[in-house]
């Protein structure tokens, strides 16, 4: 038994990142507001109270119109935000805001929160 618990251990420590990975992180959706407020409202429409509309002749998509496509989730958003970087190829593309794990997960968490909510179902 003694030597099952070890195994389960040495596993359950490796495969972890990649359990984790598959659920939804938990942040802060206020906290996400605030920093998206200071840091993606050049390029985006972030909420209704931001001062200032985007500075880009075409704008970005707006977080209320990211959080309303059906494939948008926490892990999602995260994941998207701690990989983006802007190519040479491609002037386009989002450049890296350099967040930290922690407000990468607090943005994901305020756009998601602004999904629609959905309807019950009947049983």
């Amino acid at each position: 038994m003694d030597r099952f618990l070890r195994l389960f251990s040495v596993a359950f420590v490796a495969l972890g990142p990649w359990v984790s990975a598959a659920v939804d992180p938990v942040g802060n959706p206020a906290e996400g507001h605030r920093l998206a407020l200071r840091v993606c409202t050049a390029c985006h429409v972030v909420a209704a109270d931001q001062e200032n509309g985007p500075v880009l002749r075409n704008p970005a998509p707006s977080f209320e119109a990211i959080a309303k496509r059906p494939s948008i989730t926490a892990a999602s958003v995260r994941n998207f935000l701690l990989t983006i970087h802007r190519t040479f190829a491609n002037g386009t593309d989002m450049p890296n805001p350099q967040l930290t794990d922690d407000q990468a997960t607090d943005i994901a968490a305020y756009i998601v929160s602004l999904q629609p909510a959905k309807p019950a179902t009947k049983p």
